[in-house]
């Protein structure tokens, strides 16, 4: 008994011939693979028993007989009949090109071209034995014989040469020729590998052994029909993004619109057009591959952010140290208000390293908000006091406002301190010597307003993009995030920020909070 003959050569008209031929001599048509690629071959093989094994010798990588040794290692046959369809034409006599004692004994036949029907029935039975072949040898001689002849320089097919990995699809269908017109209008564009059932085309996806990218699927199969095999696929998170075609002679919607359901992305009705075909494959695999380059970015990105994270902790980690042995010697000095001055900018220092990991998390909208009730007159002393020295230098004048009333907001310290600094910094280094800067509190409803008014204007061209990330009008020291940051800061306080332009001679930052 016959449970797979499989039939390898490069050449379809080849294996379409041999095949016509068993099927001439009543094997059945499921029993028969007729596959292209070596790889594709022993990946079917891993998964069906195969009785009679006929290859050709054109291959380049490997032997006939090196390959009846992969499959004999990979499966339960001990003795796997062999017939080589050599690509040699052979002059000899009829009873020399059949066989030797010696091939016989090793269960292997070669064959020269042409490939005649009655030698191919002759090593068929030679080999196996079976009476299926024995009757049609006394017939052969008053019957048109079956050869096969390719005409191609040097006895073998013209073959383009490989500059790129072709794109895998996996072809299913439990006929023979609907596999083969699928596989002729594909394999000059793509690798094709076939299986014959559901359960074949799970095995050779689970494997792993092949990256397919596009699954062309019939529907009605015996056992396990496509539906099925779909369901399986999109349930398995492994494969679930693997595209599925649907190809069956079912035109109706219902049915198109259930393979639609279970998660294919076409739906090609037989017989096939090759024209249709090949769009719709094309189509598809470029849409899958810019999906999955899209995926490796995302991939690429979060690996780069988990990154800038850890170097993040690092560096805080390793600039607290020095700090807080600066802040241990402050206890040292005999002078305790430059001292207690000391330690209040070092822990300003060590408060806005803290603020640049919550940046970060303020980006990745992962930052938990913990707000408190904070003294905003304090506050925005202590950053005006920040920037005294420059102040003085300039000789600027800083007129508060609203200041008379204690003003309280319901934020955090530390994106606080890092807003207010950044924005009377700003203020103070686009200041002229000698020229006054305003800032003002107000109350109202629900929220507590802060403005600084300083002259000098926001260059035209920035001020449209001002509060993106590294936009900056001091192209000496800006880094780009000053204003970027504040923005960010403010919003995720529920806060507000903006600014205007006065009469194109001063800049006013407004920025709301809500009021505790």
């Amino acid at each position: 008994m016959l449970d797979h003959i499989l039939i390898i050569d490069e050449s379809r008209l080849v294996r379409e011939a041999i095949a016509k031929m068993l099927l001439s001599c009543g094997v059945s048509k499921s029993a028969i693979a007729c596959i292209e690629d070596m790889d594709d071959a022993l990946e079917f093989a891993q998964f069906s028993k195969i009785s009679l094994l006929i290859c050709s010798d054109s291959y380049s990588d490997k032997s006939p007989e090196e390959f009846r040794a992969q499959i004999i290692d990979i499966s339960t046959v001990k003795n796997l009949p062999l017939l080589v369809l050599s690509q040699q034409e052979s002059h000899e006599p009829r009873s020399q090109v059949i066989a030797t004692s010696a091939e016989i004994a090793d269960n292997r036949i070669c064959l020269f071209k042409p490939f005649k029907q009655q030698y191919v029935l002759s090593a068929l039975f030679a080999l196996t034995q079976l009476d299926k072949f024995k009757p049609l040898l006394t017939k052969l001689e008053h019957t048109p014989e079956i050869n096969v002849a390719i005409d191609t320089p040097h006895g073998k097919e013209n073959k383009a040469p490989q500059q790129l990995i072709k794109p895998s699809i996996l072809v299913v269908d439990d006929e023979s020729s609907n596999i083969d017109v699928a596989a002729g209008n594909l394999r000059q564009l793509y690798r094709v590998i076939a299986a014959k059932s559901g359960e074949h085309a799970l095995k050779i996806i689970n494997s792993g052994k092949h990256k397919i990218e596009l699954v062309l699927l019939d529907i009605m199969m015996p056992e396990m029909d496509g539906y099925q095999v779909c369901s399986a696929l999109k349930n398995n998170p492994k494969t679930t993004n693997i595209p599925i075609i649907f190809l069956s002679a079912k035109s109706e919607v219902s049915d198109i619109k259930y393979g639609f359901d279970l998660g294919a992305v076409d739906y090609i009705t037989k017989p096939l057009n090759g024209d249709l075909l090949r769009a719709r494959v094309a189509t598809h695999i470029r849409l899958q591959q810019q999906n999955t380059a899209l995926a490796d970015q995302v991939t690429t990105l979060r690996e780069n952010a988990k990154l800038r994270e850890d170097i993040e902790k690092i560096t805080h980690h390793d600039l607290k140290g020095p700090l807080n042995n600066i802040l241990f010697e402050t206890y040292r000095l005999a002078d305790k208000a430059a001292a207690k001055s000391i330690n209040k900018a070092v822990n300003n220092v060590v408060d806005m390293i803290n603020n640049s990991l919550n940046l970060y998390k303020i980006e990745q909208n992962i930052y938990q908000l913990t707000p408190q009730r904070i003294d905003l007159n304090q506050m925005i002393t202590d950053a005006i006091n920040a920037v005294a020295l420059v102040t003085k230098e300039k000789s600027l004048n800083i007129a508060l406002s609203g200041f008379e009333h204690s003003q309280h907001i319901l934020a955090e310290p530390l994106l606080c301190l890092s807003i207010f600094n950044n924005l009377i910094k700003n203020a103070v280094e686009a200041s002229n010597n000698n020229e006054p800067i305003q800032i003002s509190l107000t109350h109202e409803n629900d929220h507590v307003t802060f403005q600084v008014i300083n002259h000098g204007v926001i260059p035209k061209t920035i001020r449209a993009t001002l509060f993106d990330k590294y936009t900056s009008s001091n192209r000496q020291s800006g880094t780009g995030l000053g204003t970027y940051s504040a923005k960010l800061m403010t919003e995720v306080q529920h806060g507000e920020i903006y600014f205007d332009i006065i009469d194109e001679q001063q800049t006013m930052f407004v920025v709301k909070l809500p009021s505790a």
